[in-house]
């Protein structure tokens, strides 16, 4: 697995969303439970087919897919990059302010590799745009994907 970045709260999150599939296991069995009262016939009821392949194969996938990233994560605020943040470089964990084609002046919050919100302006590390933008420091001018932006600002998290 590539490195697996996050924010102190997204791991939180990340734990809770583990813990939470046991339970959505449970609430799936007893759906089983009731689609089995309804139709006995379980060759002929595709309801108790489809809640089972996602209790017995979904879910205990995304369980583990979860407990993998929360166990390889790498927590932003624990990194030395972000430790010593100089207040003039891009890194994850920051508030970055650009200049796109000096048209549009845009700040985006860098978070963790499965954060991003673009509608509440939060970007992935992993977003190809700030993957090129990291390490790149304040007034610096750089063209990614022929879009000239300048770096105007940064500050941490």
């Amino acid at each position: 697995m590539e490195n697996y970045y996050i924010t102190k709260n997204g791991y939180k999150k990340l734990y809770e969303d583990y813990l939470n599939i046991d339970k959505e296991i449970t609430e799936v069995n007893k759906m089983m439970g009731e689609s089995v009262k309804r139709d006995n016939d379980l060759r002929e009821n595709p309801e108790f087919m489809e809640l089972r392949v996602r209790a017995m194969y979904e879910l205990p996938a995304k369980k583990k897919s979860l407990w993998d990233k929360y166990n390889s994560a790498i927590i932003i605020e624990e990194t030395d990059e972000y430790k010593n943040f100089d207040g003039n470089t891009v890194i994850r964990g920051c508030l970055v302010k650009i200049d796109i084609d000096e048209e549009e002046e845009c700040e985006y919050q860098i978070k963790g590799s499965d954060e991003g919100d673009i509608s509440n302006d939060i970007l992935s590390c992993d977003a190809p745009m700030i993957q090129f933008l990291l390490g790149h420091k304040v007034g610096e001018t750089v063209i990614f994907n022929n879009m000239k932006i300048n770096i105007l600002a940064v500050e941490r998290l």
